[in-house]
């Protein structure tokens, strides 16, 4: 493999992953479901996030290289899941990225002066989405040195905002004016029907990502450790993000006013009014547009790797495998999912609002991200059954249970997302829009794959 760089430290795989986890557009989806969702995200946590560390801090002592998810599959399973996995955890991104940007451009809205109005505007959506995309694109271009500060920065980005929310939301509670109660009764989903599930599988989704920073492995110091603890960490943190900011923003909002993309941003602005503070909501604004570069950074630099190992096997052109002389990056694949994802996200506004866009998209992505989740599932039940054998005991007995958890609860939110939500449309459309569209996306992997296994490619 090419030479490539180690530097990215525990500092920096933590606030790698809080950027590149903490969504501030899930903490206004769900708190536009009110106090309930608290359960959900705590049911969330147990049943898939939890697993989802021990698996990903197992897989990454296991094969410390780069690809992540990619090598695991391969590995474990053969050419065929590795190169499968790997490109449904690519293609996710095309349809990610538009549903980031969007978001983060309708709040970057509120920086300008009046300018609220302007997240409903087309024109102003997409210019701040390819700015904020190219920005992140060109600084890790020229390298992890300079790129990790993107992801760095970002997680800035993404606890400032909370951290005003839960000050002011902490001064409104003081004077009672809460907009909403929380009882534990309030807090306890009301009815279990299949929105309530649907919804709960994006909840899963949120929380998912641990594995991304292992994809880069070998750029980083002391891989297995680094993630180990990393993961620990930045899990603690996410946590805690994601319950904070949903209790904060419902102290402003009620459930039934939440806008779904600047939900966060209004509550604030609400609460700002109340106390009689001024700027919290642009200088909010600000950080969650910051926060936005990082994520898209990070997911960009993420899935831009599995370009870059494809590449080297041959799988996908050479050139994706190639890095830069000085930089020491792969350039050419970070620049191809630049162009690539700039395609989808102006496809993605064609005759929908920047609202409708950014909900079209979830679902697909759901899907597709989460068919790499099976195969760090079942990767990490494979190696904790080896090592049962190997050394029985209640510790690798626990660990598989807590795999298996992670796939069932992986399986069961694919399978949600395929239900429409109550507000409906024709549930047959809903199904055959995103099964299709996800579908698609692994038929062309497929397809690519047989491609190349006729011109008698061979993996090293």
């Amino acid at each position: 493999m090419p030479e490539l760089i180690r530097e990215l430290k525990v500092r920096d795989i933590v606030l790698f992953n809080v950027v590149a986890i903490v969504g501030i557009r899930w903490i206004s989806i769900a708190a536009a479901t009110g106090p309930s969702s608290i359960s959900l995200w705590i049911l969330a946590l147990i049943l898939f996030f939890i697993p989802q560390a021990v698996a990903v801090i197992y897989l990454s002592k296991k094969y410390p290289v780069e690809g992540g998810v990619y090598e695991w599959a391969k590995v474990e399973f053969g050419d065929f899941h590795g190169f499968v996995a790997g490109w449904c955890y690519w293609a996710n991104n095309l349809v990610y990225y538009p549903s980031l940007l969007i978001s983060v451009a309708a709040i970057a809205a509120f920086i300008v002066p009046g300018g609220s109005g302007l997240a409903a505007n087309k024109i102003f959506i997409a210019t701040v989405s390819l700015i904020v995309l190219w920005t992140a694109i060109g600084f890790n271009v020229v390298g992890v040195k300079i790129g990790k500060w993107v992801q760095n920065i970002g997680a800035i980005g993404t606890f400032g905002p909370i951290l005003v929310i839960a000050v002011l939301a902490g001064i409104i509670i003081y004077a009672g004016k809460s907009q909403t109660h929380f009882t534990i009764g309030d807090m306890l989903p009301t009815k279990l029907d299949y929105g309530t599930l649907s919804f709960w599988s994006s909840m899963c989704f949120a929380l998912a990502g641990l594995e991304l920073a292992a994809v880069m492995s070998a750029e980083i110091v002391d891989t297995a450790r680094t993630i180990r603890k990393a993961t620990y960490l930045s899990g603690a943190a996410i946590v805690v993000v994601y319950l904070v900011g949903t209790i904060s923003l419902l102290v402003g909002i009620q459930a039934k006013d939440v806008n779904l993309v600047t939900g966060l941003v209004e509550s604030i602005h609400k609460l700002e009014m109340e106390t009689g503070l001024r700027y919290l909501t642009k200088i909010s604004a600000l950080l969650i547009t910051i926060a936005g570069v990082g994520g898209a950074g990070a997911w960009l630099a993420g899935s831009a790797r599995i370009l870059f190992v494809t590449g080297i096997d041959n799988y996908l052109p050479s050139a994706f495998g190639k890095i830069h002389p000085t930089w020491k990056t792969p350039h050419i694949a970070i620049i191809f999912q630049g162009l690539i994802a700039t395609a989808f996200l102006l496809m993605s506004f064609i005759g929908a609002s920047a609202e409708q866009a950014y909900l079209v998209l979830v679902d697909a992505t759901i899907i597709v991200y989460f068919i790499p989740y099976i195969y760090i599932f079942l990767a990490a039940v494979r190696i904790f059954g080896r090592e049962a054998k190997e050394t029985p005991g209640s510790g690798p007995l626990f660990r598989i249970i807590v795999s298996i958890t992670g796939g069932v609860t992986t399986v069961a939110a694919i399978l949600l997302t395929l239900f429409p939500p109550e507000a409906g449309g024709s549930p047959l459309l809903f199904i055959t829009k995103s099964l299709g569209s996800s579908l698609a996306f692994v038929a062309v992997g497929v397809l690519i794959f047989w491609i190349a296994k006729r011109r008698g490619v061979a993996v090293q």
